[in-house]
């Protein structure tokens, strides 16, 4: 194994012969498909590794609700900022999407940071839905929707392992999941792209992506390589949704996902906690090559991306004092 310095993002630019803006999703297939499909890359930098081995010993601090204290801390600075009065000044509320309400834990941290943050939440299950409308149905910020998100505009049934509403989702009950139950209704899917123009937003402050297995689906149904002025920064789950039947076979793994955004120039940042403080820490597309050697591969917790030209300065100035700084592996 041999190690060098380089900057992966410049690295990835210039594997593309077209300008950002004129990148799509399936113009990038072939070749990221080509990449999941090699068993090792054998050059790494000394700080990929350093990445890896400070996630393996402090993996317990980057677990699937981890994310609360970014997601909190983020809200807060916007509250700070004046953004979360919900007056309809100069200073607008904070607005945010969420995707995979369920029953409202991540709507009340976002809340209770930002009170009137402005909240667009879906929910899949009708019973589920029924109690977030119920919830907020007299409130003029937060808006409940009975769709999920998607790359395109489906109709499909929902699939539910044995009660567990937490791991209900849009994929059939098959693998890993034969014995799950195919609920006897229907949900309409629909590209998160669409759904802002059709509702006339711009710049959302926040998005929030927990779809069991569908989190690439719903990134490619962005759209970013027009949007990311619309999408500055967001955040996603990962874990083991993406290895078993719940992830589309076809569709790209953690990999390629953080291959398109960073080609894209997004910044990524697994998100981590130390008691009720964030723990960010940034990491290249190699990353999640190195940490299993495999394309399907099994990080858990969330994965924050943050566009540096598009995010408020502020903003990523407040969350810069979280990034932890792991030490480079030298010699490899």
């Amino acid at each position: 194994m041999r190690c060098h310095r380089h900057h992966a993002a410049l690295d990835i630019a210039r594997l593309f012969d077209e300008p950002a803006d004129a990148w799509t999703t399936s113009s990038l297939d072939r070749y990221i498909d080509r990449l999941e499909n090699l068993t090792v890359r054998r050059t790494w930098t000394s700080e990929i590794l350093g990445q890896v081995k400070y996630f393996r010993e402090k993996k317990e601090a980057f677990g699937n609700k981890a994310d609360f204290a970014t997601m909190s801390h983020v809200m807060r600075y916007y509250d700070k900022e004046g953004q979360c009065s919900g007056d309809g000044g100069a200073n607008r509320s904070a607005l945010v999407l969420l995707a995979g309400a369920n029953k409202g834990t991540s709507t009340s941290q976002v809340l209770q940071a930002c009170r009137k943050a402005r909240m667009h939440i879906f929910e899949i299950q009708q019973r589920l839905f029924e109690i977030q409308f119920k919830r907020f149905q007299d409130s003029p910020l937060v808006t409940v929707h009975r769709k999920g998100w998607s790359d395109t505009v489906q109709h499909l049934q929902i699939t539910m392992p044995h009660g567990a509403h937490e791991q209900a989702g849009l994929f059939l009950p098959v693998g890993k999941w034969k014995h799950a139950d195919l609920l006897n209704e229907t949900v309409e899917t629909i590209p998160l792209a669409d759904f802002i123009a059709q509702e006339h937003l711009e710049r959302i402050s926040y998005v929030i992506i927990d779809v069991e297995g569908k989190e690439p689906n719903v990134i490619r149904g962005m759209r970013l390589e027009s949007n990311r002025r619309n999408f500055p920064v967001f955040q996603f789950e990962l874990g083991g949704t993406w290895t078993d039947s719940r992830h589309d076979e076809n569709q790209w793994g953690q990999y390629g996902i953080a291959m398109y955004l960073t080609a894209l120039g997004y910044k990524l940042y697994l998100m981590g906690e130390k008691g009720d403080l964030p723990m960010l820490l940034r990491v290249e597309p190699e990353f999640f090559r190195v940490y299993s050697f495999r394309p399907e591969v099994d990080v858990g917790g969330n994965l924050l991306a943050l566009h540096p030209d598009y995010a408020d300065v502020g903003l990523q100035n407040y969350l810069q004092r979280f990034v932890q700084a792991p030490t480079p592996i030298q010699g490899c």
